[in-house]
């Protein structure tokens, strides 16, 4: 009778990898800790706020707790604006549509730009394409500042400053990290896929849509999805250049400034930063494993 024994390996854990271990752990716990925070606090009672109750529970039972706190940030909250010279008041409802035209739109013209031009100069040996890897390299190196009155004087030129269209043609550009994720994995796809594609009559916009995004598709979800919760969470942009379409998290921070009663409290504040928090969370126990899985492309098997 035949034993078979298996030999067991004892892998050395080094000091940095133990360093390293504990920073992340700690990074992890202070992301964990505030978010713990703001929702706890969205659920108090301004007085029990104040009563030395900043890290604990709200009062009372669970039912107790001031769950109204994210209605009455939903039911009062606005944003007072000036729109074709007329007094606008948003509400709530018209952030949340601002914020799904803004983050979806951008993240798609953001996420397939590069995708495109990443094939092309990935695919394509011509010498435009070494230039255009070049220029991502040096604008990602070089720190581009001072471009907002500039990008602000041509949209205000083109009547499309403060509207969609305008903030839309803002990110229809490849000089982004992305482009180089999309050009290294282009360049780990074999090119027997195009060859046999070529071989049964197939044209260049058919290998690529039909052939070489599907083999990217795990990578293009992924970026698309990190895409969306930058742009979800983004206050800035829409600040400089939709002033008169803010976004939720726009509203949120609004909401920091605000002087109306019933919102000016502490809870409430955290109330309107739970809202904005809610898609994001959502997306992220939903797509978790793809967000912080491993990208892999298919290969050829002989």
């Amino acid at each position: 009778m035949n034993i078979r024994t298996k030999k067991k390996t004892n892998k050395k854990i080094s000091a940095f990898q133990i360093c390293v271990f504990v920073l992340l752990l700690l990074q992890a716990l202070s992301t964990l800790l505030l978010l713990y925070w703001g929702v706890i606090t969205s659920l108090k009672a301004q007085s029990d706020f104040r009563r030395n109750n900043l890290f604990g529970f709200p009062r009372g039972m669970f039912w107790e707790w001031k769950w109204g706190n994210i209605l009455t940030v939903i039911e009062n909250f606005h944003v007072n604006r000036i729109r074709a010279g007329e007094p606008k008041t948003i509400y709530i409802g018209e952030m949340l549509l601002y914020s799904i035209l803004y983050a979806v739109g951008n993240s798609l013209i953001a996420t397939i730009v590069p995708l495109t031009v990443a094939y092309v100069c990935a695919k394509f040996d011509y010498k435009f394409s070494k230039v255009i890897y070049f220029i991502v390299i040096v604008t990602r190196i070089l720190p581009l500042v001072g471009t907002a009155p500039a990008a602000i004087t041509i949209l205000k030129f083109f009547n499309i400053y403060d509207t969609f269209l305008g903030n839309y043609i803002q990110h229809f550009n490849f000089l982004s990290l992305y482009f180089l994720v999309f050009y290294a994995g282009f360049r780990g796809v074999p090119n027997d896929y195009a060859e046999a594609a070529y071989i049964d009559g197939a044209s260049e916009w058919s290998v690529y849509l039909n052939i070489m995004v599907p083999l990217m598709r795990n990578m293009l979800f992924t970026v698309m999805l990190l895409m969306f919760i930058g742009f979800w969470n983004d206050y800035g942009t829409p600040l400089i250049y939709m002033p008169t379409h803010p976004t939720l998290a726009l509203g949120v921070y609004v909401l920091r400034d605000t002087t109306q009663n019933d919102l000016s409290s502490v809870p409430m504040k955290m109330a309107g930063c739970t809202i904005l928090v809610i898609p994001t969370l959502i997306l992220f126990l939903f797509f978790h494993k793809r967000i912080m899985g491993n990208i892999s492309l298919g290969g050829i098997k002989g």
